[in-house]
């Protein structure tokens, strides 16, 4: 009797351990095996056979040892199409019972947005020519968004004015003619990057505008986005290389001088043009003019990024103010977060300039955020065939993310990494001060003599 119950006993062990046994070891269980849901905060997974490389069996005139080894490989391969049948079958019913979202959270319901929103539409209006062109009201409009309406535009125009009237100033005393293009840049250079005495008319005393500093710390505003301001400059009379270009350029807008903004990776600089017809670089950053070989001098330039033009090509006044366009978006996903302002915006730029390569990145960083937060929500990694058949606009959406990725790498963008910024620009800064000693050196020389 009890040897019937032991048999029994074993029976119901064996038959509730099969029950329990996982769908991807029992090929039975109608459940299927969920592969598991990309990291959302990694880049756009390369999607190809999730399985891995097929086995490679031979059935004709094989030993006994590997006729038993093809055997485990048949049914390795059986298990494999099983759960490439069940994969298929869970996104089929994924995709009919499940309403994707393909876009981003907005941010609209935020009021303070509407800064934003204001301030996109009235650079806008002067990419259309709906108003004039002024990159003095484009930086204001930019950098007061971000303060919501708080920014003094009274004590920003009087900072710039008291600028002009020391460089002009200058350039009298100096007896230059404030009426040539070459003085009116070198006094802005001078302005900037040195310590001017001026004499006050009708006065007995002297005054002294000294040099602005460069800011070293968070040189690219991570921590701190007004650090990329010019009213932060005006007011501390410290900036960097995103700052410092656009006041020289804003002195030149308002004195009718002739200068450009140019761009090389991670910095801009400036270029005019001398009454010979010759181009001169202006380095704000380290107060020195430079060459293109200087420019170059970096790395990250390529053939391709000066053929194609997206460095060391002087901007128009359109193209300038679509850089504050940007500056616009990227304040605004600084302050707030990535949602459709940046896309709407950004393709409200390529309109003008197919080839804008920030304009590029912005697009491509919100299709890729796009694709990976409809990726999650579908809770599977399949493959793109799988993705093309069951959620053909998230497959669309994922190449014309990698057509923007193209187009970029396309025009010859390299990333430039910032500790290898940094280092550049502190070379240069201790190239600028040993070249300043030796002048010393040979004055002192000059006066011995």
């Amino acid at each position: 009797m009890n040897y019937f119950k032991n048999i029994i006993l074993i029976l119901f062990i064996l038959q509730a351990n099969a029950i329990n046994l996982p769908a991807q070891y029992n090929p039975a269980s109608p459940v299927p095996q969920m592969p598991r849901p990309p990291n959302p905060y990694s880049a756009i997974p390369t999607y190809g056979n999730m399985f891995g490389l097929e086995p490679r069996t031979n059935q004709n005139h094989a030993y006994p040892g590997q006729r038993q080894q093809n055997t485990g490989m048949e049914q390795y391969e059986c298990d494999r199409m099983e759960a490439a049948r069940r994969n298929e079958e869970f996104l089929r019913i994924m995709s009919e019972s499940r309403e994707i979202s393909y876009g981003l959270p907005s941010f609209e319901t935020i009021s303070e947005t509407e800064y934003y929103r204001q301030a996109a539409e009235t650079l806008l209006d002067m990419q259309k020519g709906k108003t004039p062109l002024s990159l003095k009201d484009a930086v204001f409009t930019v950098e007061n968004a971000y303060f919501e309406g708080k920014l003094d535009k009274r004590q920003y125009g009087k900072h710039i004015d008291d600028l002009i009237s020391i460089a002009r100033s200058k350039a009298i005393e100096d007896k230059y003619s404030w009426n040539n293009n070459t003085v009116k840049n070198v006094m802005f250079f001078r302005l900037i990057t040195d310590t001017l005495t001026i004499k006050l008319p009708l006065r007995e005393r002297s005054v002294k505008s000294y040099p602005m500093q460069y800011d070293f710390e968070d040189i690219t505003g991570r921590e701190d986005w007004t650090k990329m301001f010019v009213s932060k400059l005006l007011y501390t009379h410290s900036g960097q290389c995103h700052s410092l270009p656009l006041l020289y350029l804003i002195l030149c807008e308002a004195t009718g001088t002739e200068a450009y903004l140019a761009c090389s990776p991670s910095h801009s600089y400036i270029k005019f043009k001398d009454e010979t017809g010759s181009w001169h670089n202006v380095e704000l950053t380290n107060g020195r003019f430079t060459t293109d070989a200087f420019i170059t001098g970096s790395g990250f330039v390529t053939a391709e990024a000066i053929k194609s033009g997206l460095y060391m090509r002087p901007l128009s006044s359109r193209e300038t103010v679509s850089a504050c366009l940007t500056d616009l978006i990227d304040g605004y996903v600084h302050k707030y977060g990535y949602d459709d302002f940046m896309s709407r915006y950004a393709d409200s730029i390529l309109k003008y300039d197919e080839t804008n390569r920030r304009a590029l990145m912005i697009k491509s960083n919100y299709k890729t955020l796009c694709v990976l937060n409809a990726v999650k929500q579908t809770g599977v990694q399949p493959d793109m065939g799988a993705i093309k058949k069951h959620y053909p606009r998230l497959y669309e959406m994922m190449e014309e993310s990698r057509e923007l990725y193209r187009k970029i790498d396309a025009l010859g963008y390299r990333e430039m990494p910032e500790a290898a910024y940094r280092e550049w620009l502190e070379a240069a800064n201790r190239e600028k001060e040993r070249r300043e000693h030796d002048r010393k050196y040979e004055r002192i020389i000059q006066l011995l003599n």
